[in-house]
């Protein structure tokens, strides 16, 4: 009986686990007696749960880098030279030249912003004569600076004779790029050629931009009219001065024609022909407003009109051809 002993301690306990596990009851504490001659071991723990995983931080967004606006080049014109050169000062002289171009400017800038019969093209105005030489450059420097000497006007300021540029010389200015380059090149913008001139707030340039013998290409081309289009319409509030080629000398100016709101034609006095004018208007006539300028006349008459300031030489007067 006593080897019975162990045997019926092994399945007392095996009936009393099966009655508490039918109870509900938990056998975790409950350990099953050691064989004879074994140690009776510790009871089962339940394995320990797995620690919660650490929700990761989500990233946030990249943030978007704010585009930065593009600024335009800085330049400064020599005035002391436009002065030597008897030429308008932006500063307002009391001049015969400076009263000459106040007169000019008045009907060409009611053209431009008067809302009856207005085009949206109308303060682009487009500076060019009939042959070289008669003061087409000169007319177009002038007629910019007059009007940025106006405290409620801004002026753009195109060099479009690219084969011959003159402008920027003339104010003392140095510029790598221009016109040629936008219209070469599609990488650049308009702000990566344009620029600002200190000394005179309302003022900016174009300038001409590198020689290039594909000139007369690019100034005819579809991305010139485009160009031409995009900035009557992006500077509404400015008066656009171009100075073109001579009309009779190149193709250019007859297709510039189009994409202008008004043309200043410079005939040069005594010695522009009629039928080099009249040649010019019939290439001309795609613009419906054409105003006719006599250049380097007779001082006599200014003379009389402005109190003598008759050494500069140079007589203006705007008219509307019908």
């Amino acid at each position: 009986m006593a080897d019975d002993a162990p045997l019926n301690l092994m399945q007392r306990a095996a009936e009393k686990l099966k009655a508490l596990g039918s109870q509900g009851a938990p056998a975790q504490g409950v350990s099953s007696p050691a064989a004879p001659g074994q140690s009776q071991g510790a009871p089962i723990q339940p394995a320990p749960a797995a620690p919660a995983r650490a929700a990761e931080p989500v990233a946030a967004p990249p943030q978007a880098t704010p585009l930065r606006r593009k600024e335009s080049q800085q330049a400064s014109i020599d005035i002391n030279r436009l002065i030597l050169a008897g030429m308008v000062s932006p500063r307002g002289d009391k001049t015969l030249i400076s009263e000459e171009y106040r007169i000019l400017k008045r009907p060409l800038l009611l053209k431009a912003f008067s809302e009856e019969g207005r085009t949206e093209d109308a303060h682009v105005i487009m500076v060019t004569s009939s042959l070289p030489g008669e003061g087409k450059t000169f007319t177009a420097i002038n007629l910019a600076m007059s009007i940025a000497s106006e405290s409620d006007l801004n002026v753009l300021l195109v060099d479009g004779d690219v084969m011959n540029p003159s402008i920027l010389p003339r104010l003392g200015v140095e510029a790598k790029l221009g016109l040629t380059d936008l219209l070469g090149d599609s990488q650049l913008d308009l702000s990566d050629v344009l620029m600002r001139c200190e000394n005179v707030p309302n003022l900016t340039l174009l300038p001409a931009g590198t020689p290039t013998p594909r000139a007369t290409e690019l100034l005819a081309s579809h991305r010139m009219g485009s160009l031409m289009t995009d900035l009557a319409k992006r500077y509404t509030d400015r008066v656009i001065v171009i100075d073109t080629p001579p009309v009779l000398a190149t193709s250019e100016p007859s297709v510039m024609a189009l994409h202008v709101g008004q043309i200043l034609l410079v005939v040069e006095a005594e010695k522009t022909s009629q039928s080099a004018i009249e040649a010019s208007l019939r290439q001309l006539t795609r613009c419906p407003n054409i105003s006719l300028m006599l250049n380097k006349a007779s001082s006599a008459s200014s003379s009389e009109q402005f109190g003598g300031y008759g050494s500069y030489g140079y007589g203006a007067y705007a008219q509307r051809r019908n």
